[in-house]
């Protein structure tokens, strides 16, 4: 973002985590939505039923048993959760497609350059950075706020005190590589398509599709 907007832009805000307090109300609503359901499945097969989250052909085959179903269900929330009436103070309520469609209607299309940002030389931008991304209403609520504490245990309480980081978190994802050929794929579908629990999407079928899939899978040579 700098390389395109230029350093000193409001590219991207740092500094204490209240910034983020949109973002950790909505994980509140996605992990009650429904990603706490499949962090407690994967939490039981570490513990009872085999999956070693350091070895990529295990992380392979839980991607290959539950990646569709997984988006599937945040498209589903983010679809149900686009359409839902939000609680505005002073305003009237809206949903957030209904936001996004008026705000459009209100000033036009937005991208990387913001004309409110275009400022004269030497002149502040319009935005006050400091209380940008706020959403204080949201931080006074116990929910919200414990989500808050609990995930940024850190951030500390000062303010005034400016903390700029010297560079941005990097976070390396790799690609586990499937420890199987095109035909042993193929063959491991079709065990599975045969078993009781394939394509049920309840959390105890998911775990014995898990069960199951790790024995056929020991099995294929």
């Amino acid at each position: 973002m700098e390389e395109i907007r230029g350093v000193g832009r409001g590219s991207y805000i740092w500094g204490r985590s209240v910034h983020n307090i949109r973002i950790e109300r909505l994980w509140v609503d996605v992990t009650a939505g429904f990603g706490n359901k499949w962090k407690e499945l994967f939490r039981l097969l570490e513990a009872l039923h085999g999956l070693d989250v350091d070895n990529d052909a295990h992380i392979w085959l839980l991607q290959h048993l539950f990646l569709v179903a997984i988006n599937a269900d945040a498209s589903n929330w983010a679809a149900t959760w686009n359409q839902h009436a939000v609680s505005r103070r002073g305003e009237r309520h809206m949903s957030p497609m209904q936001m996004y469609i008026h705000g459009l209607a209100e000033h036009g299309q937005r991208g990387i350059f913001p004309e409110h940002l275009d400022t004269m030389p030497g002149s502040s931008p319009a935005v006050n950075y400091a209380d940008y991304g706020i959403d204080w209403d949201a931080l006074d609520r116990p929910v919200i706020r414990t989500h808050h504490d609990q995930h940024n245990p850190h951030d500390g309480t000062n303010p005034f005190l400016i903390d700029n980081p010297s560079g941005l978190s990097h976070v390396e994802v790799p690609d586990p590589r499937c420890p199987f050929s095109p035909e042993q794929v193929a063959l491991l579908d079709t065990h599975l398509r045969h078993l009781p629990c394939f394509g049920r999407e309840n959390m105890q079928a998911c775990a014995e599709l898990w069960v199951a899939a790790l024995q056929i899978a020991r099995n294929i040579v």
